[in-house]
């Protein structure tokens, strides 16, 4: 199994895990702000690589825990703390519910919350599926105004001027480079499999790490009162930390509060 991932630092592990639409560039400010203290790892999750898919291969949240785990292997840690955000807290809660004494800590980010569904996903799923979806949708995001709007990147900032030329070049127009790769992230997207989101609850009563949140107060993907209300449930709850002035990217908004808040769980 060969891997993807931009290391820096040194230190303790850190195991940097990104959602959907995204891959492990969105942690080119955060990462900087942490390799004093940690060897950070932002690995590419499958199919939001370059890597061609196997014939039949599924990209379940249970198929990336998996990959997970064996990327642990692969670089000879026992443990190791895991920070991950939208999709990946996911699949990262499956593998600390089902490997408990591989991690260490866990961070999450923004992410899903049972009984929830994010704003226009459902959309998507079923769009991509339509023949000319990646020609139109290729062409929505030329326009700045789609760029900006709830469809487009507009529900993930609360300042929208981050949503620049270096940010639509890494996390828009990248998909449409080759027509593979936008069907990649579109494979991971059809992967996403609710039932398992819905069941979180019952995986996290089986969580032993120190689990910390950290979360973008002004979401509208995931609304800070779910994803509290949700946290208080988790046996292994130790922090919940909202960001202020940020929504569902804390970490592309205010990469400086993030890292404070990481070292601030690092040190429970």
């Amino acid at each position: 199994m060969t891997f993807d991932a931009d290391v820096t630092g040194s230190g303790p592990p850190l195991l940097m895990l990104h959602g959907w639409p995204f891959h492990k560039a969105t942690f080119r400010n955060l990462a900087p702000l942490l390799s004093d203290s940690f060897e950070c790892h932002a690995l590419n999750a499958r199919g939001m690589d370059d890597r061609p898919l196997a014939r039949g291969e599924r990209l379940t949240f249970e198929s990336h825990a998996k990959r997970v785990l064996a990327y642990f292997d692969a670089q000879g840690w026992p443990r190791a703390t895991i920070l991950a955000h939208d999709t990946a807290g996911t699949y990262a809660r499956l593998l600390a519910a089902d490997a408990p004494e591989r991690i260490e800590r866990l961070i999450l980010l923004n992410t899903e919350i049972p009984g929830h569904r994010p704003p226009f996903i459902p959309l998507y799923r079923t769009l991509s599926r339509l023949p000319l979806y990646h020609q139109s949708f290729r062409m929505l995001m030329r326009s700045t105004r789609f760029q900006r709007s709830p469809q487009g990147f507009g529900g993930c900032f609360c300042d929208l001027s981050l949503i620049d030329r270096e940010f639509i070049a890494l996390f828009g127009a990248h998909w449409f480079e080759t027509k593979d790769r936008f069907w990649r992230l579109m494979r991971y997207l059809q992967g996403v499999d609710f039932a398992v989101v819905d069941a979180l609850d019952a995986t996290h009563q089986r969580i032993r790490a120190p689990t910390h949140f950290i979360w973008g107060a002004e979401d509208r993907t995931f609304p800070l009162d779910l994803g509290r209300a949700m946290a208080e449930r988790m046996p292994s709850l130790s922090s919940f930390t909202p960001i202020g002035a940020t929504r569902f990217l804390p970490h592309e908004e205010r990469p400086d509060a993030v890292a404070k808040a990481v070292r601030g769980a690092h040190a429970m």
